[in-house]
């Protein structure tokens, strides 16, 4: 799916790069692109704030010089399958999920991370399935601890964990009784509806940070 997924997306970014050039440059600055930034997303399901755009843009300049040449733009719209953007984006959840600045993340810092548990902190299967996550499926050195290197892995779309991962959450949330199983109305209602749209969290994941 990440494969097919990226022959169509890597084209159109390209495309989109050409639009965005506007004085036809091969670069892109931000001005650039915050002026046809609204016009390109106006479709999309969840729109970035223009801080958001711009953290993202910044991730994908490769070389830091505040402009983006067409390898960078398709790294910043393909932000989890380039292995530079990925990286930063790895040190950057690692030091968000590291509490007490140990440059480790622990159990207990992944399953009560606060941002990201805003809207479940007090559900207790959520817990669980993260402690089972930080077990099975992350910390693959099994130290208790996850470092750069299992954190950069976890969120890789092309890695067998980031698979298992997103196999589990659709488990989740495709099972709507709860009932530890998906059945036949279960499936068509989430899973075959999502295989080719920006609901399906794999889809979505490529192109969004954690």
């Amino acid at each position: 799916m990440v494969d097919s997924h990226l022959k169509e997306s890597v084209p159109g970014a390209k495309a989109e790069f050409r639009s965005v050039d506007t004085n036809r440059d091969r670069i892109v600055v931000w001005d650039e692109y915050r002026v046809v930034m609204k016009s390109l997303h106006k479709n999309d399901e969840h729109v970035y704030t223009e801080q958001e755009q711009k953290h993202k843009f910044r991730q994908a300049d490769e070389n830091g010089d505040n402009v983006l040449n067409q390898l960078e733009y398709v790294a910043f719209k393909n932000p989890m399958t380039t292995s530079y953007v990925l990286h930063r984006i790895a040190n950057e959840l690692l030091d968000d999920f590291d509490t007490d600045k140990d440059k480790l993340v622990s159990m207990d810092e992944f399953v009560h991370h606060e941002a990201s548990r805003v809207d479940d902190k007090d559900d207790k299967e959520i817990s669980t399935l993260r402690a089972m996550e930080f077990k099975g499926a992350i910390d693959t050195n099994d130290d208790s601890f996850l470092d750069l290197k299992e954190m950069k892995d976890y969120l890789d779309p092309r890695g067998s964990n980031f698979i298992m991962n997103e196999a589990r959450h659709m488990m989740h949330e495709s099972d709507l009784n709860k009932d530890r199983k998906l059945s036949l109305s279960e499936v068509r209602r989430t899973i075959c509806t999502s295989r080719t749209t920006s609901k399906n969290p794999v889809i979505k994941a490529i192109h969004d940070e954690f």
